[in-house]
């Protein structure tokens, strides 16, 4: 198989995650070792890779969860068949109303894997990360939103509250993802910090035209005139506000403004405060974050 410079492009996502077929994984390597011109791009996307797994806590399934899956099957099996119901008396069937064929016997139930097969599956792939520089956010946002999903799935609860939610922070890193990953543009993972109520999380991302779009989910909802301001904060200078958002019941939010402050290293950060316009930070700080080149 014999890739071109753009078929490396569309693949280097999949090949920094392991994700593609084997002669397709050869395939790259081999454009790579012979391509004259560069792939910044698989640098890029392949530095994310060892910090995925620190990024969202694993989620505990409930204590319940067992005995409700064991129900929902319970529903789905279909009713018992009345033997007395088919055959009316006891007499040998005529002619005309030929036996019923035997039931086809059920499958053997598939054996699950014992802890040394799947040792040896696991040692027969191993997982593959990059040594790469940090890069630009957008397979990090993508991993940090499937993680994100699965939390949700987990919880089997208020299904249509959580895939609301799942569905506004997946609409808010879009926007962010269009900025992020213009030339020249900044991102930050903003973060929950200890005196926040909850595990809040996000992302940003700052244009060189000065556009920061931050896209966050599990926030504490606002009530009344309260709103979420985010601040930049360079060096050791007093916060400088953004501008606010509320935060409806899902917990999501997007925020959508512009600074001329948005330099390597400057800090992201977001409070909760009784009104819009505040020009002072509310204690506690909730979430924050660092500003660092995409690419």
């Amino acid at each position: 198989m014999n890739l071109t410079h753009d078929d490396v492009l569309d693949l280097a996502a999949g090949f920094v995650l392991g994700a593609l077929a084997p002669e397709e994984e050869a395939a790259v390597r081999d454009h790579l070792a012979s391509c004259p011109e560069p792939h910044a791009e698989i640098e890029q996307l392949g530095g994310v890779v060892p910090y995925l797994a620190d990024l969202v806590d694993p989620v505990e399934p409930p204590a319940s969860l067992r005995a409700r899956i064991l129900v929902a099957a319970a529903a789905e099996r279909p009713a018992p068949i009345d033997a007395t119901a088919r055959t009316p008396s006891a007499a040998t069937p005529s002619a005309a109303t030929p036996a019923a064929a035997p039931a086809p016997s059920a499958p053997a139930p598939l054996p699950f894997p014992t802890a040394a097969e799947r040792s040896v599956r696991a040692a027969a792939h191993p997982p593959r990360l990059g040594t790469w520089a940090m890069g630009i956010a957008a397979v990090l946002a993508v991993a940090v939103l499937g993680a994100w999903n699965l939390q949700l799935q987990g919880r089997l609860s208020g299904v249509e509250e959580d895939l609301s939610a799942a569905t506004a922070y997946q609409q808010g890193v879009a926007r962010v993802l269009a900025v992020a990953t213009q030339d020249g543009a900044q991102v930050a993972i903003l973060t929950a910090t200890p005196d926040a109520p909850t595990r809040a999380a996000g992302l940003a991302a700052t244009g060189t035209d000065g556009t920061v779009v931050i896209s966050m989910h599990d926030l504490v909802p606002t009530t009344g005139t309260q709103v979420y301001e985010a601040w930049v904060i360079v060096g050791d200078n007093a916060p400088v506000p953004l501008g606010g958002f509320e935060v409806g019941p899902a917990g999501t939010g997007v925020f959508s403004g512009s600074t001329a402050l948005a330099e390597p290293g400057a800090i992201l950060a977001l409070t909760l405060e009784a009104a819009p316009g505040a020009t002072i930070p509310n204690p506690p700080v909730l979430t924050v974050g660092a500003l660092g080149e995409s690419g």
